[in-house]
């Protein structure tokens, strides 16, 4: 026990309790001869207790109690409760949630739970505390949850028992972490042994899944569309099935579909004509098959905003190369596109026909002008290009690691003067260009960034000359001469269009690499002219999703940008978002957006299947300059109906390394007996307010009043 003073100068009022003490007994030296000596003693008590008392307030008293507790240690259950957890792939067909119970209940905590509390929560996209018993844990109500966050749970936790004495975690779940970082770092960063337990089959049992279904977010009315789909099937032999294309109730097409026993994937490609502007959602499906495990992923949606006419593009180049052949070629081949291209050579006329725009109203004309390095030797002035780009509302696409004049509407600034010679480095997506359409080529976001991580490196000079503007998105980046990161490509917004930037040569080598099923060339090149041209004329307030269709239980993130009268962007608005699920609906989400430089962003929390309505509102100093309206799908494929099979890697990494284990109903035979969890004693300490209480007050008076009562009663003053 410790007497502290919450007072910087209490111990100087306690001090003044030594002159105190003896002034009270010099004004009691003289009392009449009708105070008895033991009512004098009395009175005296009475008066220097209240002064005692009145000290004490002035120092404001702290009481110090501190004592030595120990604390059981506590085994932490973390159940997923998400819907995959519901396939009846276990033990004698038991659904992986109940036989995930069965084990933790009969085998595994009367094993590692000795002598320990148990806490448990379950969880799939949030947690929820689940009761227990000694060796035991309830069941979750449902399993049903659309994803599995393993990371959130397992930080969740870490809140949870923060100061406490936590021993063990037991994680029970098939492995399909769909939500959220890595659980890695959260699991590692809680210090203690993490026993994990991997449910479901290890096979694939027989299933058909459709993996992907993708096509343009920006389409013609009455031009062809593709839509391409991926499928895998697995335990079927060579059964053949349908796969079936509908918009809405209608039938587009079907084709006949020879299924694999093996998993193999196979790719087809259907094509549509959008027979109007506006959205245009189109749904693949696969019958259920007879025995397949699960249903829920044989059907997928895709979406494309279809607006009139096609795009006019012009393609220069004062020097013919690989990368502007490959260019005309991808440009060409697409029937969304008519193409002008332009090669000039060194000292050279044109050698193609037509010339040059000759006026700026010809330039103007065309919807996407794409400039293939060298520019220095077209004639084409830089004041007409940023006019096209900022008052016409037209797309820049710059393509090559040399780059001369357009400095003023470029989205990167020189930063010196390159070194001579050139190098290779591999591209990467950066946080910016995981979510960018322009560089989306998978529906899956892991899926995108491998398939960009797997391509060959292109070339640049040995040192990079640009940076970035401020108001501009790197979207991919490569690693400098000192290991710095540098800009390979740069996206920005400027007046009513925009540009995109490729600061590397060699690009065409994309076309040549990558996966087999995805020509990563062609779809980069297509979203970036959609991107581009998308926007037509300038809105004061712009916003969109960075998908048309996600999957129940993916989080749909919402950015905008909002404009001042002079065309640029403003960073002062207060910008709001009303989600509803059809028009004149009440909102289903009414979120106000975070601001993030230029643009404006809000992630929204998983929604129930469905189509939706999104209306972006902003406000400068209280007055509403501009809305813009969209929509998105949210289809009835899962997350969580990705891939049914259990996926171990995650969990043995993370019960190995974490000092616990990683189990599966096969290995159970090889769980400790028990587990050495120690108890933990540490002081708490408490402190009390002595000053801060009524009580105190109340002593004073009383004493004070007591003695005036007695003085008056004896005739003292």
């Amino acid at each position: 026990m410790t007497l502290l003073t919450n007072q910087p100068h209490g111990w100087f009022f306690l001090a003044l309790l030594v002159p105190a003490i003896p002034a009270v007994l010099w004004l009691y030296r003289h009392t009449p001869a009708s105070v008895s000596p033991s009512l004098k003693r009395l009175l005296i008590v009475l008066r220097v207790a209240a002064v005692v008392v009145l000290a004490l307030a002035l120092a404001e008293p702290i009481l110090s109690l501190t004592r030595t507790l120990t604390e059981r240690p506590i085994v932490a259950v973390l159940i997923d409760s998400s819907r995959s957890m519901a396939i009846e792939d276990g033990t004698a067909g038991a659904s992986r949630g109940d036989e995930a119970i069965t084990l933790l209940n009969e085998i595994i905590l009367p094993r590692v739970a000795h002598d320990a509390e148990i806490i448990a929560f379950a969880f799939s996209g949030e947690s929820v505390e689940l009761p227990t018993g000694r060796f035991s844990v309830e069941q979750p109500g449902s399993f049903d949850g659309e994803a599995t966050d393993i990371g959130s749970a397992l930080r969740m936790l870490a809140r949870e028992t923060a100061g406490r004495n936590l021993g063990a975690v037991v994680l029970a779940t098939d492995g399909a972490n769909n939500r959220g970082r890595s659980p890695y770092g959260e699991g590692i960063s809680l210090g203690v042994p993490i026993f994990t337990i991997g449910l479901g089959s290890s096979e694939s049992g027989p299933d058909i899944a459709v993996r992907e279904v993708a096509t343009n977010r920006i389409s013609y009315a009455g031009e062809s569309l593709p839509i391409r789909v991926r499928v895998s099937s697995v335990g079927f032999g060579e059964m053949q099935t349908v796969i079936e294309l509908r918009e809405g109730n209608t039938l587009l097409d079907s084709r006949t579909l020879t299924l694999s026993a093996t998993g193999e994937e196979t790719e087809l490609t259907f094509r549509v004509v959008p027979g109007s502007p506006g959205v245009h959602r189109y749904t693949v499906s696969i019958p259920e098959a007879p025995g397949e495990l699960s249903s829920a992923n044989n059907t997928r949606v895709a979406a494309t905003n279809a607006v009139k006419g096609r795009i006019k593009v012009l393609l220069l180049t004062s020097r013919p190369g690989w990368d502007y052949a490959f260019l005309a070629r991808e440009l060409e081949a697409d029937g969304n596109v008519d193409v002008t291209t332009l090669a000039l050579l060194e000292g050279a006329r044109a050698v193609a026909e037509p010339s040059l725009p000759p006026t700026r109203a010809a330039l103007f004309e065309y919807d996407l002008v794409i400039l293939s390095c060298p520019y220095d030797r077209l004639s084409l002035p830089d004041d007409w290009l940023r006019g096209f780009v900022e008052d016409r509302g037209g797309g820049l696409m710059v393509v090559g690691s040399t780059i001369s004049g357009l400095a003023d509407i470029l989205p990167v600034v020189a930063s010196g003067t390159p070194a001579g010679g050139i190098r290779e480095t591999r591209a990467r997506l950066t946080e910016r260009g995981e979510i960018s359409q322009i560089m989306r080529v998978a529906g899956d976001r892991m899926a995108n960034v491998e398939f960009w991580d797997s391509l060959p490196p292109v070339w640049m000079p040995l040192e990079s000359p640009w940076e970035p503007a401020p108001y501009a998105d790197v979207l991919l980046s490569g690693i400098g001469a000192l290991g710095e990161s540098i800009p390979l490509v740069v996206s920005a917004r400027r007046g009513a269009g925009g540009v995109v930037t490729v600061l590397a040569d060699g690009i065409w080598r994309w076309k040549l690499s990558g996966p087999d099923d995805v020509d990563l060339y062609d779809r980069f090149l297509a979203n970036s002219a959609r991107w581009l041209t998308a926007r037509g004329e300038l809105e004061r307030t712009v916003a969109e999703t960075d998908k048309d269709v996600y999957s129940t239980g993916e989080t749909v993130r919402l950015s905008a940008q909002v404009y001042g009268d002079d065309f640029r962007l403003t960073r002062d608005a207060q910008v709001t978002v009303d989600i509803v699920r059809g028009e004149g609906a009440a909102p289903v989400r009414s979120l106000g957006l975070e601001s993030d430089g230029d643009f404006y962003r809000v992630d929204l929390e998983p929604l129930a299947p469905g189509r939706y309505l999104y209306e972006a509102t902003a406000e400068v100093a209280g007055e509403i300059v501009g809305s813009d309206r969209g929509e998105f799908t949210v289809e009835e494929f899962s997350l969580e109906d990705s891939e049914v099979r259990r996926r171990p890697a995650l969990l043995r990494k993370l019960g190995e390394e974490s000092g616990g284990g990683y189990f599966t109903p096969e290995t159970l035979d090889g769980f400790p007996d028990s587990v050495p969890l120690a108890w933990m004693t540490r002081l708490a300490a408490r402190e009390i307010e002595v000053w801060d209480s009524p009580w105190l007050l109340t002593a004073f008076v009383g004493l004070l009043g007591v003695e005036w009562t007695l003085r008056r009663r004896k005739g003292l003053p």
